[in-house]
């Protein structure tokens, strides 16, 4: 069955027709007693019905498929205590390592670095912790994504944050305030919270909106937040660029399909190579357990739609305005 050297071509054959006669199929859970490993990976998330982690779940996957390695996936239905429970599950040994994808709590975290052999974070940290973690720039994405808009011209520059108990939306946020900062813009008045979803963001610009008051341009920290900007805009017969300027940032899809919206300009995350790193870090750290943790920190992708121009007009003529090498798609 191991295919190890000594046996006879004629005693093969046969113990591999008395296997397949008998549909024998070898116990996982003793040959884990034996090698003390599962060869199987454990990954903690919010949702696993959410499009927006498709691509970070099939990146996951590949890198598992590749490297032999069973991944089981679990939904924690973004409740804390749901998340603790597989954690506690992983640790009793039916997984070589645990992976998660950010939290509300700080709670997982420390849960995971206590129980946990090998883990691997994604969007999450934990201060004077060292540990494997994959990361975006969300700084850097923000600053990038506003400083585009003040090189257009726009000087009545708001942002709509992401729900603000993860660790992003502060990183995204304080990315925003810097560039304003560098541009001589005032922040008063220039910050609503919002969260993950269209609603509370739809809910804040029709506010805004019925009391006449529209900004020139949004970097909104997060897609689902800009298709909620951009719901109000076109009940009120406005639209993005034409009245407002808008930059989202994850490269997601709306909830709901039942009005066109733009193409959204986005600061797009790689969630694919997050995923494929995600699964690399952990099987490196089952496989070299003296090897050191590592931080790998993507950069987003400067993608141009039809919410925000891409350039300005200068004197009759167009000028590039892609901000420190942002790419345009």
């Amino acid at each position: 069955m191991n295919k190890k050297p000594g046996v006879s071509p004629e005693n093969r054959s046969r113990i591999q027709a008395v296997i397949k006669k008998h549909n024998y199929v070898p116990s996982a859970i003793a040959r884990s007693l034996v090698t003390q490993r599962t060869h199987a990976i454990g990954v903690v998330m919010d949702s696993l019905c959410d499009s927006f982690f498709f691509n970070l779940i099939s990146g996951m996957q590949n890198m598992a498929d590749s490297l032999d390695y069973n991944i089981v996936f679990c939904s924690g239905s973004n409740d804390s205590k749901i998340k603790l429970k597989y954690i506690d599950y992983f640790a009793q040994g039916c997984v070589d390592g645990v992976i998660a994808f950010g939290s509300r709590s700080r709670e997982l975290f420390y849960e995971i670095i206590r129980k946990a052999a090998h883990f691997v974070i994604i969007e999450g940290d934990v201060p004077g912790e060292v540990f494997n973690k994959v990361q975006v720039n969300n700084f850097l994405s923000a600053y990038r994504a506003t400083a585009h808009l003040i090189e257009l011209g726009y000087r009545n520059i708001v942002h709509f944050t992401g729900d603000m108990e993860y660790n992003v939306s502060e990183e995204r946020l304080n990315g925003f305030k810097k560039a304003m900062c560098d541009g001589s813009l005032p922040l008063e008045n220039a910050v609503y919270y919002a969260d993950f979803g269209e609603q509370a963001a739809y809910g804040i610009m029709k506010g805004l909106i019925l009391q006449d008051i529209v900004p020139e341009a949004c970097f909104a920290g997060a897609d689902k937040v800009a298709f909620g900007i951009l719901r109000a805009l076109g009940e009120h017969g406005l639209s993005a660029p034409g009245d407002m300027a808008l930059i989202g940032f994850d490269g997601d899809v709306p909830d709901l399909h039942d009005m066109v919206f733009p193409k959204l300009t986005t600061m797009r995350q790689p969630l694919f190579e997050m995923g494929e790193e995600a699964v690399r870090l952990l099987v490196r750290s089952i496989e070299s357990p003296e090897a050191m943790p590592v931080t790998t920190i993507f950069d987003t992708e400067f993608v141009f739609g039809d919410t925000c121009p891409s350039c300005r007009r200068d004197k009759g003529r167009a000028v590039a305005c892609h901000p420190h090498g942002a790419q345009g798609t």
